[in-house]
């Protein structure tokens, strides 16, 4: 069978190649509800219908606001049958940059998921030029709301009175037309459309799907990421493309329930979410009796051993046997139990982290890519996993390195343009090479390294360039520390500013016996200062002299999405941090 070409062929070509009995499957009142890939597709062919009775033209825009489930998928693969580019939102995007990407897209209407968004985003809605809005969850928000039942209702009614509407709808999108503009969250500035087209999209899913081996039907993928982000939407292409079924988690709380019930072949994380499973399981260690916590050290020791590279010795292989079943097992179960492999995107992994889950019998595989990308440029295999690296340049992708260290790509996945932005887009290119904005490196056997982002890079007054991330990245190894952000850009020397992982600390302080009312008096007290200077410290030993951390503070706030200070994807946005925190960073340099 030819290889799809539009998203609209994707989704046939599944259908007809699998007849999926649970291809989506979405949690509604505590039960888990599934849609056949013959559902599917005529729920998607009675929306594309009910949209082209409201209205929507190919060529298009529509805008998709909604929580992550089966729905969402539907609602994307529903405008784009009607011949539109979507335009998802983050639940979590502050409402005036909601009003900005209305208008900025010039989007026809909006699907909204929930009256909780809905009264959310109203008013921004209200000031858009958006003509309808479809409500999700099916419940009549306003007068002026179309239910999703209603908009079945049009669909079917379309489709009864032109019965060939539909073929010639889902036949218009050719490989270059706009299949979405996706705004990029940013860690800085006002966001960006990125304008992907169906040959974007398509082709980055036809060149991913053979570097692993899927089962069709009876493989199972966990979907926990926000549908909103190129990373996770590719990968649900990617999904139906193979013909497994997937499973979207209730909410990110609700993930560890979702887990042991899924039990999932594999899915896709962002490296926080690893950080917090394994502090979870530190933070159950440190209060067991003193036997267990040695037997857990030793077993974490014995996977920092490990190579997955090379075939490990016969003393090892029996060593990893019995912590496998003492501790290793634990943490399978945690994920259900049976996963395969997991890919990790969005944001640097750390080296001991990827191989602590690897000894434990779940393979992660770092990739890498932008939204600019479609997104993947790279990724580890299961038969060729190089730790630290973000692996192998996909099939049809090509990259070089800049003069300057950074990466220069192109290939099929490479965005059309910024919408509507045309200096933005002219910057972004050196010749034909899209500039990643990324530091890197390619080794002698092909695997690509990330070693910085480009704007993130310091340089102290006396011109030595120190790279943020690494520093970062050691400093975050110790259980008490849930975020560092490296400071120095222009100044003497380099400081810090540390978020600690308050659950641990707190059981520090227990164990010591420090008695504290808030978290400002924790962060505080002598002993908590003498503990995270000891991290610090040990962090600088691995580190040049120019490089070494020679101020820093332990902040008694927390970094999250609604203080502004991460992205959806879970990103620093440094810019908000040291705006926040500028008097105190201020302090440290003073004489």
């Amino acid at each position: 069978m030819n290889a799809p070409r539009t998203l609209c062929e994707l989704l046939e070509k599944s259908v007809e190649s699998y007849h999926n009995p649970k291809m989506l499957n979405s949690k509604a009142g505590g039960e888990w509800k599934s849609f056949s890939s013959d559902q599917v597709y005529e729920t998607v062919k009675n929306i594309a219908l009910g949209l082209h009775s409201l209205g929507v033209v190919p060529g298009d825009h529509v805008a998709l606001y909604a929580e992550s489930s089966a729905y969402w998928t539907i609602s994307d693969l529903g405008i784009i049958h009607a011949g539109a580019a979507d335009i998802p939102i983050y639940v979590t995007q502050a409402v005036p940059q909601i009003e900005f990407i209305l208008n900025n897209s010039e989007s026809k209407g909006i699907f909204v998921g929930s009256r909780k968004l809905y009264d959310r985003a109203k008013d921004a809605v209200a000031n858009s030029k958006c003509k309808f809005v479809i409500s999700v969850s099916d419940e009549k928000f306003d007068s002026n709301v179309v239910t999703w039942s209603e908009l079945l209702e049009m669909g079917k009614k379309a489709a009864l009175q032109t019965p060939n509407l539909f073929d010639e709808l889902k036949h218009a999108p050719q490989e270059d037309d706009l299949a979405t503009i996706i705004y990029t969250s940013g860690t800085t500035g006002e966001p960006k459309g990125v304008m992907l087209s169906h040959r974007n999209l398509v082709s980055n899913v036809v060149d991913c799907a053979p570097l692993f081996s899927f089962t069709p039907i009876e493989e199972t993928a966990l979907s926990y990421l926000p549908p909103s982000h190129v990373f996770e939407r590719m990968l649900l292409y990617l999904y139906i493309h193979v013909g497994i079924r997937i499973f979207y988690a209730e909410s990110i709380e609700a993930l560890p329930q979702d887990l042991i019930e899924v039990r999932p072949h594999l899915m896709t994380t962002v490296p926080r979410m690893l950080e917090k499973a394994f502090e979870k399981a530190q933070n159950v260690v440190e209060g067991l009796p003193w036997y267990k916590r040695f037997v857990f050290k030793w077993a974490i020791d014995l996977a920092l051993q490990f190579n997955t590279e090379k075939e490990m010795p016969l003393g090892y292989r029996v060593k990893r046997a019995f912590a496998s079943a003492l501790v290793y097992k634990n943490l399978r179960e945690a994920f259900g139990g049976r996963i395969g492999f997991i890919i990790s995107g969005g944001a640097p992994l750390r080296p001991d982290l990827a191989t602590i889950f690897c000894a434990a019998g779940m393979t992660v595989l770092q990739g890498y890519g932008l939204t600019e990308t479609s997104p993947v440029i790279a990724v580890n295999r299961l038969e060729r996993n190089r730790i630290g690296s973000v692996g192998p340049l996909i099939p049809n992708v090509s990259a070089k390195i800049a003069g300057d260290g950074e990466i220069l790509i192109d290939g099929p996945n490479v965005m059309m343009g910024y919408y509507k932005n045309t200096a933005a887009t002219s910057a972004s290119y050196y010749t034909c090479w899209f500039k990643t904005g990324d530091i890197g490196y390619l080794d002698k056997d092909g695997f690509l390294f990330v070693t910085d982002r480009k704007k993130d890079l310091l340089k102290t007054s006396g011109g030595k360039f120190i790279a943020p991330q690494e520093i970062e990245s050691l400093l975050s190894k110790s259980l008490y520390v849930d975020k560092a952000i490296v400071l120095g850009d222009q100044r003497k020397f380099a400081s810090a500013l540390i978020f600690p992982n308050w659950d641990a600390l707190r059981g520090f302080a227990e164990k010591n016996q420090i008695e504290f009312k808030s978290n400002a008096e924790l962060a505080e007290n002598p002993q908590i200062k003498a503990l995270f200077q000891g991290i610090v410290d040990g962090a600088n030993k691995d580190l040049s002299h120019w490089e070494t951390i020679k101020k820093f503070a332990v902040l008694d706030g927390e970094l999250t999405i609604e203080a502004d200070y991460l992205t959806p994807t879970l990103k620093m946005k440094r810019r908000n941090v040291e705006n926040r925190y500028k008097d105190l960073i201020e302090s440290f340099y003073k004489e």
